[in-house]
């Protein structure tokens, strides 16, 4: 049951959006803190259960006020042993996401964005767990946030299967983005409430995350991420154990 409390925490977390980024509207500049805007991208992590995580995107736009991406995510490690901290390649976890944004430019959300993800989870001794998930996200308009703070509110429906049981349920969360100087640097907050059911599945979840992110180049395109994940659950009325998660890794925007 822990193996199986730990997995659909796992899905828990690949169901939020991806830190998606674009070029804003001053001078083509990169910000991957406007989780509304898209752009071509791909990111290595390594994380501090010695998994390693991969991620890759791609852009386009059906209009000038319509866009859209693809993306992809796996996560990689040993699985010979649950609780082992040695680096592998054996595809642990992973997800696929369409997600597109409207600029609509009226009252409090400016851009609105929604995604379809489907999330599957390779877990040893048990049936894999897969999700559909649909979500939507917006920005607050940053007049009532500041200059150098953005917020986007998310939230999701997911359904599936974990462990051979149908499960339905959703995930609430807000995002919250902190520039720090004129580097394009900043840090990036977010509580995450999860919560799926079904005959046999009762999980409830919250998640901490705190990220802090600088470009590298001058130019933008590439940049250091690093996270730090707190999480809180638990399995059919049983609290599990609570877990610290950090990463570090390189994003590449094209």
């Amino acid at each position: 049951m822990k193996k199986m409390g730990l997995a659909a925490t796992l899905l828990a977390g690949a169901i939020a959006l991806p830190a998606v980024s674009d070029q804003s509207n001053e001078a083509d500049v990169i910000d991957p803190s406007d989780l509304t805007r898209v752009y071509t991208q791909a990111a290595v992590f390594v994380s501090s259960d010695a998994d390693i995580r991969t991620s890759a995107m791609f852009t386009g736009a059906w209009s000038e006020t319509v866009q859209f991406a693809g993306f992809i995510e796996a996560n990689w490690g040993d699985r010979s042993d649950s609780s082992s901290d040695r680096f592998g390649l054996d595809y642990k976890n992973g997800r696929v996401q369409y997600f597109q944004v409207h600029e609509v430019n009226v009252g409090l959300m400016p851009r609105i964005g929604g995604s379809v993800d489907y999330i599957h989870h390779n877990i040893k001794g048990q049936k894999d767990a897969q999700l559909l998930s649909l979500g939507t996200i917006g920005v607050i308009n940053p007049d009532y946030t500041g200059d150098r703070i953005m917020m986007f509110p998310n939230v999701a429906y997911a359904s599936g299967s974990i462990n051979g049981d149908s499960v339905d349920g959703v995930m609430l969360n807000i995002f919250t983005t902190v520039q720090i100087g004129d580097t394009g640097s900043f840090f990036q907050f977010w509580p995450e409430y999860f919560s799926v059911s079904g005959k046999e599945v009762e999980l409830d979840s919250m998640t901490y995350n705190l990220m802090f992110n600088a470009p590298m180049r001058q130019d933008r395109s590439q940049w250091l991420m690093t996270k730090l994940e707190y999480n809180n659950s638990k399995l059919n009325g049983i609290r599990q154990d609570k877990t610290l998660k950090a990463e570090i890794g390189m994003k590449w925007f094209f």
